[in-house]
């Protein structure tokens, strides 16, 4: 008998993985390389809401757990921290004056800067400047997904197929699965988490979200610029420019709605020319109080799941990979604005 299995490797099925290699924990992971959320994502680290100007929800002690990348680095022997301020574009007085009061706050104080600095970019429309948020940057997310995946593969420690419901067996104290038998599964799926039969009394939503690379020799930018959208270098006159969220569409396939709406606000920051490399989308697990899945299932302790990242899941999969970990392996209390227990009375009758 092993100690887990994980069903899922995007974000949070790795930050899970890390956590049991770093325990000597004995596991296997179950997936079929079609994450969606993780391939397609901007792969931002911010703990600033940037249209409120205010921290994000534990974002302190989420921009912490951001050390679990740089060993993942070590490990696989990639380069996928990028590390760079965001610039938030001021369009006005008034924009330069809700900013310095979001600076004056104590929560923003070790990411915003208070003073404003002056745009030297002619490529980019900014007239009263930027405000900086420091510690920041992104993670290349496709690139680790795969790197992950292949590290696992040569363990012999990843089942590159589907995960089928109908094959896992609860047996009280652990479970079994495909000839495995393990003391615990957690499901770290995305969004095929809302067909996994054992958690669907949980409100699990994929939202839809679409991005653009653009190429700009005469942008000449090498910080992350956001106004309305975020423009994030990639190099050699290449940047990522995203993102939108979309709850109702659910086409697999990139939209003219979307591109167009992402084009409209890009025009409002850059005044030099660009041409689009490409369009994709993909769909972001999240959850109706956007607050992430974390826990047990009430009547199947063997059961875990980790799921719900939605936009923020760079900072959020470390954090909440780490809280599941210690909640199994050690009982510590789980945050209860992301524990599944805050949705228990959906299953008590079932």
């Amino acid at each position: 008998m092993i100690d887990y299995i994980v069903v899922g490797l995007g974000l949070s099925g790795i930050s899970f993985c890390q956590k049991l290699i770093s325990n000597q924990k004995r596991f296997v992971v179950i997936d079929d390389g079609k994450n969606s959320a993780s391939r397609v994502g901007s792969g931002l680290y911010n703990p600033i809401a940037l249209k409120r100007s205010k921290l994000a929800w534990m974002g302190h002690q989420m921009m912490s757990s951001m050390d679990s990348y740089k060993k993942l680095e070590a490990d696989l022997g990639v380069n996928i921290i990028h590390s760079s301020p965001i610039l938030k574009t001021l369009l006005s007085a008034t924009d330069v004056n809700d900013w310095n009061e979001a600076c004056s706050q104590v929560d923003s104080k070790p990411y915003m800067r208070p003073k404003i600095i002056k745009n030297k970019n002619n490529g980019i429309h900014a007239p009263f400047g930027f405000g900086v948020v420091d510690g920041t940057g992104w993670i290349d997310t496709a690139m680790l997904v795969k790197a992950y995946a292949s590290y696992l593969d040569k363990q012999e420690l990843l089942m590159k197929h589907s995960f089928s419901a109908d094959d896992l067996e609860i047996k009280g104290t652990g479970v079994r699965y495909d000839q495995i038998e393990a003391q615990h599964i957690v499901f770290t799926q995305g969004v095929k988490g809302q067909t996994n039969p054992w958690f669907s009394y949980l409100p699990l939503q994929s939202t839809k979200g679409e991005l653009l690379v653009i190429e700009s020799q005469e942008l000449q930018e090498e910080t992350i610029i956001h106004g309305g959208v975020f423009v994030i270098p990639l190099g050699n006159g290449k940047y990522r420019v995203g993102s939108t969220y979309n709850w109702k569409d659910r086409s697999a396939t990139p939209t003219v709605e979307a591109r167009d709406s992402l084009l409209q606000k890009l025009d409002c920051i850059l005044k030099v020319p660009y041409h689009v490399l490409s369009h994709s989308a993909g769909f972001r697990p999240t959850t109706p109080d956007r607050r992430p899945l974390v826990g047990v299932h009430p009547k199947h302790h063997p059961l875990a799941i980790c799921n719900g990242m939605g936009s923020r899941g760079v900072l959020q999969a470390p954090f909440t990979a780490n809280s599941l970990f210690e909640f199994i392996e050690k009982g510590e209390d789980i945050a209860a604005e992301i524990d599944v227990n805050r949705f228990k009375r959906y299953i008590l009758d079932k």
